[in-house]
């Protein structure tokens, strides 16, 4: 897209949101004064109610006021809360537009993202992602033992238009929530309808989103409502998107000669959400929710080796097929007359997770001599699992969460692996029907406990304690003869929480948190080429559990329309679990272990500032530094993202909505500390500064079916970048490229 196309597009819009604006609200009708006097307070009246509305929303979004529940387990204010916690709600999800919820960690502080496409981009905090990155949806674990360590579960899991909220909490939450939390928890939030109301009310929701940048297309939908108490809601989704080019460029030593596929990045992918409550009495609600999504031809992305070094290994890691299935009974009483609780929360859910995994990799040797390694997995998880959580106030001064939760995983795999050598005299092929991991089952149970108090005025207090256990177990398994395995330990964690209001407007946050993170079932137990081809991975079933002891102290100011927050950060983790070089080979293969690294550091600091002018222009910024060592081992390097990034961007809302644009800026500094080897794009991952516009507008605001349209121009600068944790194998960003959005709602 040419710069002139960019300038006559952005006039179009404004002459077009000038053109909404003269007309947004309809001539009052020529009848009688009376008539004219009544309809024109009415009109006064609903323009008041949606000034209100708007006001309200602005307050919230600049001055930190959303309510959260992650965090504590208890309903507070982000600006109140005692953790470093970042909320992306339902207005900014629809503008921002993502393919999932990945997409918008590059402009939160302290998160970022790894991964390409439309599917497979994955959440990072702090440096850490994969199983080190809890992810939740409605509170639930969508993460199962089954992923490896460095990939996790994908956010795709979840429907992004039927999210009313994502929130992020940044440091560990291994107290309310077990294993994994030990970098962070990212909880999905979803629409729900409101019930009881009187009589029957019914609503919907119809979209579409296309994408330039891999000719995507994609629609959308939802209706809900109420019939007196009983609530229900039905959403589905279909996508149908190609892969994408990354445009003519260089990065670091890296040159792209003209524009470039990255393969492996579309997808075809349909989701489906059905929602039933009921309001049993005033006090008890009972739900049943069921969640379906099903994926096909989608990968971790890959650019042809001839394009910018040729004679690398081809790596292609491939998914035919994924598909999840969710079922979740709820249930929740508010005001329960009992010694011991207030409240009570029960739930029961079962995840089924099925996905076909291939890889291909092509090694060449010489021109005339290589090995090609194919391979193709099926997986099967299902998951049981419950959280039983109950509330108590003690003399007005205490509020105590406590419960249990469990989950158990079971897990049975296929695989077949084909090795081709050729060039040494006739091809030699060999096919091996051992399954990487064996049939096995992990198993997590936990109690917990946390009191939140005020141990003088302006202050709170919050302590926890979780006790967990944990029981990994292999089973019979067709073709493995080896004898079967257990591997289980105990851990106990504890955090303080602590916040003091210095001022009306300025407090100050504690945190001191432990966390712990149990291996799981790939890294205890595989054994077998390496998904990405570079090694050869051996068992070691003996693996302690990672712990970590996090700090952060901050600040937050707020006062009128000013908002600024500011984290220092130290997390140490103890025992890490890293994959190391044997100094041994397989069939020229090196070889490589999990073991536990003794000690890592992951340091940093988290800035924001938002400042909303009362004509309706706004700043926001946010800069964010981390620092990762291995201390054990310094000449490790153990950087997994950026080591500075600023995000800058301004804003102006047009009154009631009706326009919105937005130009946002996020520079990326250079990364230097970390070893890239041989790796062709240079010694260094060097940073890089990506432009990008959004705007919106709102018709028939006053009709029963009002629209929003959107359109968001990414990567305007053309420039050739690669997100850092993508940038050692090498898979770039899209180029330049339009997104167009259209929802109605009635």
């Amino acid at each position: 897209m040419s710069s002139s196309s960019v300038v006559r597009m952005l006039l179009s819009i404004s002459i077009l949101a000038f053109l909404v604006w003269s007309t947004a609200i309809p001539a009052l009708p020529s009848t009688s004064d009376d008539k004219q006097t009544q309809s024109s307070e009415s009109e006064a009246k609903k323009l008041k109610d949606t000034e209100k509305k708007t006001e309200k929303e602005v307050e919230d979004l600049v001055l930190h006021n959303e309510i959260i529940v992650t965090a504590t387990r208890t309903e507070t204010t982000v600006f109140d809360s005692p953790k470093p916690v970042s909320v992306v709600n339902q207005k900014k999800i629809e503008e921002r537009s993502p393919n999932n919820i990945s997409e918008l960690m590059p402009e939160i502080p302290g998160t970022d993202m790894v991964g390409v496409g439309a599917n497979q981009s994955r959440p990072v905090i702090r440096g850490l992602y994969g199983q080190r990155i809890l992810l939740l949806s409605d509170g639930d674990r969508l993460s199962n033992s089954r992923r490896t360590q460095a990939f996790g579960e994908i956010p795709a899991l979840t429907e992004v238009y039927g999210m009313e909220r994502v929130e992020i909490v940044r440091g560990p939450a291994s107290v309310l929530y077990g294993s994994e939390a030990i970098g962070g928890v990212i909880n999905i939030i979803n629409m729900i309808p409101d019930y009881p109301q009187k009589g029957t009310n019914i609503s919907g929701h119809l979209g579409y989103r296309y994408s330039s940048a891999s000719e995507q297309h994609k629609g959308f939908a939802s209706v809900g409502g109420n019939i007196g108490k009983i609530g229900f809601m039905l959403s589905g989704s279909y996508r149908n998107a190609k892969n994408y080019l990354a445009p003519a460029g260089s990065f670091g030593n890296i040159t792209l000669a003209q524009d470039t596929p990255v393969h492996d990045t579309g997808v075809q992918d349909n989701s489906f959400s059905f929602f039933l409550g009921m309001r049993v009495t005033e006090k008890d609600d009972i739900s049943f929710k069921y969640e379906q999504y099903d994926a096909r031809d989608f990968g971790y992305g890959y650019v042809e080796p001839g394009a910018y070094s040729p004679g690398d290994p081809l790596i292609q890691l491939f998914y035919p097929r994924q598909k999840f299935q969710k079922f979740t009974l709820g249930y929740e009483n508010r005001a329960l007359s009992f010694l011991l609780a207030d409240g009570i929360s029960l739930k029961f859910y079962y995840l089924n997770n099925v996905r076909d995994f291939n890889t291909n990799i092509n090694i060449n040797f010489s021109p005339a001599a290589g090995m090609n390694i194919q391979s193709s997995s099926y997986t099967n998880v299902d998951t049981f699992g419950t959280r039983f959580e109950l509330t108590k106030v003690l003399f007005q001064k205490h509020v105590l969460t406590y419960g249990i939760d469990f989950f158990h995983d079971n897990s049975e795999n296929t695989d077949i692996n084909t090795t081709k050598v050729f060039g040494f005299g006739p091809p030699a092929i060999s096919v091996n029907n051992i399954p990487n991991v064996p049939y096995a089952s992990f198993r997590s149970f936990g109690i917990f406990i946390q009191d939140q108090f005020s141990l003088f005025p302006r202050s709170k207090l919050i302590l926890g304690l979780r006790y967990q256990n944990v029981l990994a177990q292999t089973k019979k398994t067709p073709n493995i003869d080896d004898p079967l395995v257990d591997s289980s330990e105990s851990t106990v964690v504890g955090s303080a929480n602590f916040t003091y209001d210095l001022l009306d407007s300025l407090k100050l946050v504690l945190s001191l948190g432990r966390g712990f993170r149990s291996p799981n079932l790939p890294e205890r137990f595989f054994q077998g080429l390496i998904p990405d081809g570079r090694g050869f991975q051996l068992r070691n079933s003996e693996l302690k559990p990672e712990t970590s002891l996090n700090f952060d102290i901050g600040l937050r100011f707020r006062y009128e329309n000013l908002y600024l927050e500011s984290t220092l950060f130290r997390n140490m983790i103890y025992d890490g679990i890293q994959i190391i070089g044997t100094g041994t080979a397989f069939d020229r293969i090196p070889e490589y272990q999990n073991i536990n690294i003794d000690k890592l550091q992951i340091q940093g600091l988290e800035a924001l500032g938002h400042y909303y002018f009362d004509f309706g222009l706004s700043l926001m910024a946010n800069y964010s530094y981390i620092d990762s060592k291995n201390l054990t081992n310094p000449e490790l390097m153990n950087a997994d993202t950026y080591g500075s990034r600023l995000n800058f961007s301004v804003r102006y809302n047009f009154p009631r909505d009706l326009f919105w644009v937005e130009y946002h800026i996020r520079h990326q500094g250079d990364r230097k500390d970390i070893d890239l080897g041989n790796n062709p794009i240079g010694s260094i991952i060097p940073g890089f500064t990506v432009h990008s516009l959004r705007t919106g507008i709102t018709l028939f605001e006053n009709s029963p079916f009002p629209q929003q349209i959107g359109i968001i121009v990414g990567n305007i600068t053309n420039a050739l970048y690669s997100e850092f944790s993508n940038a050692s194998f090498f898979r770039p960003a899209p180029r330049r490229h339009v997104v167009l959005t259209w929802n109605v709602s009635f």
